[in-house]
């Protein structure tokens, strides 16, 4: 397949992941965000959210969140059993490198008033689960839910084969107190250190990582600053050009 971008060991590839990662080398490490099948765009409102947004706020910028999703978003909300199934079927069609790891970030969402935690039903074919990370955001914002206010998502790490640790980074422990990213060009992009601190702790220096929903190419640029090939995969060709931009040597980092 032709690259959207390519320079330096970081390849870009617009498309469907399904369609691309059989054209893929065997990757070393899969940190990723996928989209969390909640959000859906109702003209009316143009955000991602199924009605108005009241009740309990607790992010600075709650405001500015949705009016990124009415100019930035997408629509992600399709039948859940048909989303867990595409979800397992791409991870477990990766192909990957002896001592891999795959870095899963998601989410709790509720699903007619059921909890559906991505540890139930997050299983792909050929890999293990190692360890539950907590990404303590520290903010959060409920809407019109009568439960404790969510400021935390997951990151689900599992492992393939005899997979590589850098034990240095044993301290980083299971609750990770990052801040969420502030003007970020997509609108629901994970901050740089999340991606860091996995492809530092679980991938050598020539190493090649993987990011079947790039978005704006957060896992890519983290990857690029610790001396890692890297390949991103994104439908949208907006999320395509700003990662190029991103990446490029010409031009500073968004």
């Amino acid at each position: 397949m032709t690259p959207y971008y390519e320079h330096a060991g970081i390849t870009i590839y617009h498309g469907d992941c399904r369609e691309v990662l059989p054209h893929v080398d065997p990757v070393n490490a899969v940190v990723t965000s996928p989209p969390y099948n909640v959000l859906h765009t109702i003209p009316e409102h143009g955000s991602g959210m199924r009605k108005p947004p009241e009740g309990k706020k607790t992010a600075r910028g709650g405001a500015g969140f949705h009016a990124a999703l009415a100019s930035r978003g997408y629509d992600d909300k399709t039948n859940e059993a048909a989303y867990q199934s595409w979800q397992n079927d791409i991870f477990s069609a990766i192909p990957c490198a002896d001592k891999a790891s795959l870095f899963y970030n998601h989410q709790e969402r509720w699903i007619d008033g059921e909890c559906v935690h991505p540890v139930r039903w997050f299983s792909p074919v050929g890999w293990s689960l190692r360890q539950e990370i907590i990404w303590d955001r520290s903010v959060g914002m409920m809407l019109n839910a009568r439960m404790f206010c969510r400021y935390d998502e997951r990151i689900l790490w599992f492992v393939r084969g005899r997979w590589k640790w850098n034990q240095s980074f044993v301290g980083l422990g299971t609750v990770w107190r990052i801040a969420c990213e502030q003007n970020k060009p997509h609108p629901v992009a994970y901050p740089l250190e999340i991606p860091r601190r996995c492809i530092a702790a679980a991938t050598d220096p020539g190493d090649l990582v993987l990011d079947p929903f790039m978005g704006s190419g957060t896992t890519l640029v983290a990857a690029k600053d610790l001396g890692r090939k890297a390949i991103g995969i994104e439908i949208e060709e907006k999320y395509c050009e700003i990662a190029a931009r991103r990446l490029a040597q010409e031009v500073l980092p968004l």
